[in-house]
């Protein structure tokens, strides 16, 4: 689940908790993180001339990435896009590249990372980074004779001392226990984004889906996730979808229903779980709360202008089936 991106993720949360090696953590101050801002590139065309999300490109005109401003990323979990000048996920369905992650100042073990592929008209790879603990990390992206190196501070999430104290979360559990769905659907988050220490997807899996089951949204949409990324379970982009679709259904759009919109959409546009089908695409994409929505214009590059006013059709029929409340 994202980081990034994402109405639901950003009420960023987080566990005190450590490892035995945690407590040697250096300060911020003395990470001599990368400052893309430093080290511009400007990626060759077609591809986007800056983040949508923020930040400043870094890299080369053949490998380069997006890195936050102040170098600091939050959390133990992230999710980061590489991109590649030519890469096309057609040729390459499983990409060549290969993440390392080393701290630099303390004892840990290495970076876990897991690589896949972001399809549509600029395809790029998506890489899915899991630190077994905070503090100053070095990355380095293999791509064939391509090699990029930068340094990130990994913090905590910036709630962490207001929101998930030892008797809060005992709190969370009593209640989820007692069959509240948000407390379930916050159980769920916390255990996949490994806010409590370490992933569990065993027992996020258990209580995103009792709250799923109770028609929680933001636990439809987490299922969903873990579904499309394979967490814990075969990958099941069927089963993505579905998820998605029963996020999607809720209104008003908050949370995990416009990220299940927006997330369906994309499905679409790759034809993975669902027929690809860029009118359907267009019409989740509408649907979403996303100002601006990149994936919108992405898909109606692709499409007829005939095929456009069908999707508009569809988009205003379905907000006529489902009425604001």
């Amino acid at each position: 689940m994202r980081l990034r991106l994402l109405a639901l993720f950003s009420f960023l949360l987080l566990v005190q908790t450590s490892l035995a090696w945690q407590s040697q953590t250096a300060t911020s101050e003395a990470c001599p993180v990368t400052n893309a801002s430093d080290h511009t590139v400007m990626p060759p065309w077609p591809y986007p001339t800056v983040p949508d999300w923020g930040g400043s490109w870094f890299g080369t005109d053949r490998l380069w990435v997006a890195l936050p401003e102040d170098g600091t990323w939050r959390g133990y979990r992230q999710k980061m896009q590489w991109w590649r000048q030519g890469y096309d996920y057609h040729t390459e369905p499983e990409p060549k590249l290969k993440i390392t992650g080393k701290r630099l100042d303390a004892p840990a073990p290495p970076l876990m990372a897991k690589i896949d592929n972001v399809a549509g008209p600029i395809p790029s790879i998506m890489a899915g980074l899991d630190f077994p603990a905070l503090g100053c990390w070095e990355i380095t992206g293999h791509y064939e004779s391509d090699e990029l190196t930068f340094v990130v501070w990994v913090a905590p999430s910036m709630s962490e001392n207001e929101r998930w104290t030892e008797e809060q979360q005992k709190d969370y559990l009593a209640k989820a226990e007692g069959g509240d769905a948000n407390a379930q659907m916050w159980l769920g988050t916390g255990y996949e984004q490994g806010w409590f220490g370490k992933a569990d997807f065993q027992e996020a899996f258990k209580w995103l889906s009792r709250a799923a089951a109770q028609g929680n949204p933001d636990a439809q949409f987490g299922l969903g996730q873990m579904y499309e990324n394979g967490e814990g379970m075969r990958q099941d982009y069927a089963q993505a979808a579905y998820w998605y679709r029963k996020a999607a259904e809720h209104v008003p759009d908050f949370g995990g229903a416009s990220q299940g919109r927006n997330n369906l959409g994309m499905l679409y546009m790759q034809g993975l779980g669902v027929p690809r089908d860029y009118v359907q695409a267009y019409m989740w994409f509408s649907l979403t709360s996303f100002e601006p929505n990149r994936n919108l214009s992405d898909a109606k590059d692709q499409m007829t202008p005939a095929q456009v006013s069908e999707a508009e059709r569809m988009s205003e029929e379905w907000r006529r089936n489902h009425p604001e409340p």
